[in-house]
């Protein structure tokens, strides 16, 4: 099962052994291998040209985006019940409907020929013809595309409709998905089911589809601060509804490029950037208001790659901002931090821990959360959810933010952020810390989720939550 592809490898046999790789450790789905793809190959000893890794990332791309969809259209053509499949079945079956159904300058020959000799290959030549008839069957049953703006895209009780990124919609021969409406919209829109039903419980069933919808939207990149008059952005970004914000269209390399020339841009979401944003304030800042000073030491102990941690230096440049992360990759973007911002200062969580006990004029809690209000950025998390998982996360949070009172001065503040949308991570959290730390709320907020497919991606926004507290 861990052959390595062979020199010359073909875009589509590349995608088949990671997707191989995904089903058989799904629920558990590893997007990280999307976005990496082009240095895997490198490393693998794979020679693949550039447009074909671009080839494969897009099919596993679409396979991780709707995995449980294109399980709901490919069911009907079975035989046998998926889970008795074998995974090299599987991974074909997947890859081959994927490009079907969501690639579609991909020839629908082509992609079930390559499954079919890479099922061959991979497992034996009776498969390859398994294979060959279930995704000729796939390929037959789309009826016609549905454009964007057609009245029908919004009938969500339909059974025959296959809802897409851009706002339209294909047209199944038959009546593919489940007629229990809480299990059509976990396979038309590839949400784990028990996670439909959690979100229908605590917000109604209208905005639990709207969010499962609002998933399936490619999530732009948005970069900040934005001038539309800055002629750097020419061509390259166009404005956000938010102020200050511009949706990113030009390429990678024009973006790294333009991160280097302009060493305050940051890659950064409306509602990622208000978490730490709604600090400031004229004539006086929120944060100053709260904690009667201007803060000196500020500590980001959950600080990633540092985008937040930046934010924090360049609104507060008289605070030493200290940062951690657990993460080595991480912790050391933010080492180099420092070379542009010199007021960050990038220390190991024991030692974080030692010189800033009692001093900290703000502790910034961006803790792990479920991702909830992230899930068009970060698809694999739609399968994971489970009440278990859930209260691991919890735990984690807990964790992490009960020592981290220890680190605030008198009268300091704590703000506490996810990127989720459930009130048992957030809201339940604040209130928590509040009793058990004799905290003082001063806000809290809970930002949704915004964009649908079809709208325009200047409207787009994660959902996720912060809460500002100070010890007394």
């Amino acid at each position: 099962m861990n052959r390595e592809a062979p020199v010359g490898y073909s875009a589509r046999e590349v995608a088949l052994e990671r997707i191989l790789a995904q089903a058989m450790r799904f629920p558990d789905l590893d997007f990280t291998s999307t976005r990496t793809a082009s240095r895997a190959d490198a490393e693998g000893g794979r020679a693949v040209d550039p447009r074909d890794a671009a080839l494969a990332r897009a099919i596993e791309h679409a396979v991780v985006r709707r995995y449980l969809t294109l399980i709901a259209c490919i069911r009907p053509h079975l035989a046998k019940n998926w889970p008795l499949l074998e995974k090299p079945i599987q991974a074909a079956l997947l890859a081959g409907a994927a490009q079907i159904l969501f690639l579609d300058r991909v020839p629908a020959a082509a992609a079930v020929d390559a499954s079919v000799e890479w099922t061959k290959r991979r497992l034996r030549p009776g498969a390859g013809g398994l294979v060959n008839a279930v995704l000729r069957k796939v390929a037959g049953s789309v009826a016609e595309r549905i454009p964007a703006g057609d009245a029908a895209v919004l009938d969500h009780t339909r059974r025959d409709l296959v809802p897409l990124a851009d706002g339209s919609a294909l047209r199944l021969a038959e009546q593919t998905f489940s007629e229990d409406a809480a299990a059509a919209i976990s396979e038309k829109t590839s949400h784990a089911r028990e996670l439909v039903l959690h979100w229908i419980g605590a917000f109604g069933f209208k905005e639990a589809q709207r969010i499962a919808l609002h998933d399936l939207v490619d999530a732009p990149l948005i970069v900040t601060p934005f001038d539309p008059g800055d002629a750097r952005f020419s061509g390259v970004a166009t404005a956000h509804e938010e102020p200050g914000f511009g949706v990113w269209k030009g390429t990678h390399a024009e973006l790294t490029a333009l991160l280097a020339e302009m060493p305050h841009l940051r890659v950064q979401d409306p509602t990622a950037a208000t978490t730490v944003g709604m600090l400031a304030g004229t004539p006086v800042s929120v944060l100053v208001q709260a904690i009667q000073r201007e803060p000196r030491v500020i500590v980001d102990l959950c600080a990633g790659r540092g985008t937040k941690t930046k934010q924090l230096a360049e609104m507060f440049p008289n605070a030493t901002i200290y940062a951690t992360d657990p993460d080595e990759p991480r912790f050391e973007a933010l080492v180099r931090l420092r070379e542009r911002h010199p007021n960050i200062k990038a220390l190991g969580h024991e030692l974080l821990f030692r010189d800033t006990a009692g001093r900290a004029d703000l502790v910034l809690l961006d803790v792990p959360c479920s991702n909830s209000g992230v899930l068009a950025r970060r698809p694999e998390a739609r399968y994971r959810f489970t009440k278990q998982r859930t209260q691991s996360v919890i735990e984690l949070q807990q964790k992490i933010a009960d020592p981290a009172i220890g680190l605030l001065a008198p009268q300091g503040a704590v703000l506490y952020a996810t990127c989720s949308i459930e009130h048992a991570e957030n809201g339940a959290q604040v209130r928590r810390l509040v009793n058990r730390h004799a905290l003082v709320p001063v806000l809290d907020r809970t930002i949704m989720p915004a964009c649908l497919p079809g709208e325009a991606l200047s409207s787009y926004r994660d959902g996720g939550f912060h809460a500002l507290l100070v010890k007394p």
